[in-house]
């Protein structure tokens, strides 16, 4: 695990993070593996291409995101970025506020960091 990979990977979220909130489907296409799969925190997933789709369609439009908490690992040419993101996103023109604990998953492929996978879990209420 190389100090370069990890300052790479947190760039590489930023300009992703970003990218959502600007709904830039051009940037996405380009930071997203062809084998993306994304796992969202309602059991939905989509591929690169349907997330990209409803990001263009406004499907859903991200109004405000935040992070913290975060982690990076590097495993070879698998980068993990574990953190907590808060986000305001309108869904089919629905206002939801998410509040989960992500784990993007990066490939090197050619020497190039592609998203290739990420798993998105709701945080539920505390209990009382």
């Amino acid at each position: 695990m190389s100090d370069n990979d990890i300052a790479a990977l947190e760039a590489l979220e930023d300009r992703r993070y970003a990218a959502m909130l600007a709904a830039d489907a051009a940037t996405l296409e380009e930071l997203l593996h062809d084998e993306l799969l994304y796992m969202h925190s309602t059991g939905g997933a989509d591929t690169k291409a349907s997330y990209l789709a409803g990001l263009r369609d406004r499907v859903f439009a991200y109004k405000k995101i935040t992070r913290d908490d975060q982690t990076v690992r590097v495993h070879g040419d698998i980068g993990m970025v574990f953190n907590h993101m808060q986000a305001d996103v309108v869904i089919r023109g629905n206002l939801h506020h998410l509040d989960n604990r992500l784990l993007a998953v990066w490939s090197r492929d050619g020497g190039q960091w592609r998203l290739i996978g990420l798993q998105s879990g709701a945080i539920p209420p505390q209990a009382a």
